[in-house]
């Protein structure tokens, strides 16, 4: 049975390493069951930029009192443990959470499926691969968009209707880092 943990991080929206998280969503999938979620606001320790503010709701207020990363980053690190990292472009949300926990001394390197490249090839031709659109095209409900938590529930709902229209095998031959997850016993 696969395991995934789908996740989504809103951030302040600097570049590079300013670039903080200032919230995160999980949700826990063994196949397509869902075993878990977690869901924090993060302080950052810096401004959230204007832009960011507009485009999540999330406010320099909203964080201040929230665990900074370093709080949750043994929970965040053992959740994600032994799945294979899913989101929607992967690359960003991956990123973030390495950089958060390597400051916190905790290596992670996982297997990782982008729901944005699996969704063109088992859902071609559609306008856009957009969350949002995505969602809307394949007829999914609507959502609080750009909200770690509504988007990580939406990505898990695209990454069931993909698994459920081509099965665990095809799935398995998009994930990156394929032989960690087999080596992790994600794969069994």
């Amino acid at each position: 049975m696969l395991k995934f943990a789908v996740v989504d991080v809103e951030t302040t929206g600097g570049a590079g390493e300013s670039n903080r998280i200032t919230e995160i969503g999980i949700v826990l999938l063994d196949g397509m069951e869902q075993v878990g979620q977690f869901h924090s606001l993060v302080d950052p320790g810096v401004p959230i930029t204007p832009f960011v503010k507009n485009l999540t709701g999330i406010t320099d207020e909203m964080v201040n009192g929230a665990p900074q990363f370093s709080k949750i980053a043994e929970e965040v690190a053992g959740m994600l443990e032994g799945r294979i990292f899913v989101a929607h472009n992967v690359q960003f949300d991956c990123r973030m959470i390495l950089t958060e926990l390597k400051r916190c001394c905790v290596k992670f390197d996982p297997p990782r499926l982008c729901t944005v490249k699996i969704s063109r090839k088992i859902f071609p031709g559609l306008p856009s691969y957009s969350l949002h659109n995505l969602t809307d095209s394949l007829g999914l409900s609507d959502f609080r968009h750009h909200r770690a938590m509504d988007d990580t529930l939406a990505c898990a709902e695209i990454l069931k209707l993909a698994y459920n229209k081509v099965g665990p095998g095809k799935i398995l031959k998009e994930v990156k880092n394929l032989t960690k997850a087999k080596k992790a016993n994600v794969v069994r």
